[in-house]
């Protein structure tokens, strides 16, 4: 199958590059399709006109997006528009991913696809607004929202904590937020599985994450366990979040319940430690 990826050069552009060698790949960095600009996206596509279109590229500094709103929702918003309206041209399955911060954080227990949506700042917003656009055009769209995405490449959580760890000062974490820590690796291998699953009866949105749920301070320890075990443990700190004051609101409880992609692909998934252990 021929399959155009946006952001290869992101975590997940990364990592599904890798794992869908046994496809043809047109591979789209930053120079080679500026998704600010949607003639270009058009002519991309138009000159490849492929089989799949998979758009993990996203504007994703979270804190950064409070005071550049309209390059986040250009980025997140109109880009997944127009390839979304190309995929339909071309009759063609759209996957594109989408996050947790949709949602605010109130509900008590994991949210589900339906459940409303209420986003704290510019990224969020402009996220669900992206997803919204795709719905609007319709086609064979599959959007799949997931969270804390790490990975052993660019800037992510895990890398700080790897990075931290290797000198034996202490380590102050957020220990109110609770979410679900999601590789890339995991992102691909289950998008690879999901990818000759796709037809018209199963397009919406799921909700891809491993099992389980964590807080920022409890995937730290886990992090710091695997990449550094000389480090003392003890020397992570648990802090409230108004003690690590951000540019942007992050939801208090932004748990994903994966429960209906497993049901309607066929998916067995194990826990999201687990999963961090085989990055």
């Amino acid at each position: 199958m021929k399959i155009l990826i946006t952001g290869i050069n992101g975590q997940v552009g990364h990592a599904l590059t890798r794992e869908l060698i046994d496809h043809e790949l047109i591979g789209l960095t930053r120079k080679d399709c500026d998704l600010t600009n949607p003639d270009q996206i058009r002519q991309v596509i138009d000159l490849h006109q492929p089989e799949l279109i998979i758009n993990p590229a996203a504007y994703t500094q979270v804190d950064q997006a409070e005071d550049e709103p309209e390059l986040a929702f250009q980025i997140n918003r109109d880009a997944p528009m127009v390839l979304a309206e190309k995929a339909r041209e071309y009759d063609i399955p759209f996957i594109h991913f989408s996050t947790d911060y949709v949602f605010d954080g109130k509900k008590k227990g994991a949210y589900k696809e339906d459940d409303p949506t209420n986003p704290l700042g510019v990224y969020g917003q402009s996220k669900l607004a992206g997803e919204e656009a795709i719905q609007n055009v319709g086609g064979k769209f599959y959007i799949f929202r997931t969270s804390w995405i790490y990975s052993d490449i660019g800037h992510n959580f895990y890398l700080t904590m790897k990075r931290l760890s290797e000198k034996p000062d202490e380590i102050s974490v957020v220990a109110d937020q609770l979410g679900v820590p999601t590789s890339n690796l995991f992102i691909a291998k289950q998008t690879k599985k999901m990818i000759n699953q796709l037809t018209s009866e199963n397009v919406g949105i799921y909700h891809l994450v491993p099992d389980g749920q964590s807080s920022w301070c409890e995937f730290a320890k886990q992090i710091i366990t695997k990449t550094t075990p000389a480090f003392d443990i003890n020397n992570i700190l648990p802090v409230d979040t108004d003690q690590y004051p951000t540019n942007a609101k992050r939801p208090k409880s932004s748990v994903l319940d994966n429960s209906l992609i497993k049901t309607v692909f066929m998916l067995k998934f194990e826990d999201w430690k687990t999963e961090l252990r085989k990055l």
